[in-house]
């Protein structure tokens, strides 16, 4: 359980940090710092999840495997920071 409220919160803080910077809340600096912090972050947990594998085996099941992940949420919420991560990241750098 704690495992999908963590995916939740880290995917609506991106969602927060994209919001921010689409309403000049946030500088693109800040924006892109933030977005790659949760990204990071979000990662490592999932590494983490997989301490019993390889880092090569677990890096390749974070992104090949779906099944791996402990629920759907979980795999949904990283999919979409990195979509939204991606995102903030592109038009920072649009904007530079």
């Amino acid at each position: 359980m704690f495992d999908r409220i963590a995916s939740v919160l880290a995917a609506g803080l991106m969602v927060a940090v994209l919001v921010m910077f689409e309403l000049g809340q946030v500088a693109p600096r800040d924006a892109f710092f933030l977005a790659a912090a949760i990204v990071i972050i979000f990662t490592g947990q999932q590494f983490i999840a997989r301490e019993n594998m390889g880092f090569v085996e677990a890096a390749r099941a974070i992104v090949t495997r779906p099944r791996s992940y402990r629920s759907r949420t979980t795999y949904a919420a990283y999919v979409a920071c990195l979509m939204l991560g991606l995102l903030v990241t592109a038009q920072v750098v649009a904007s530079a």
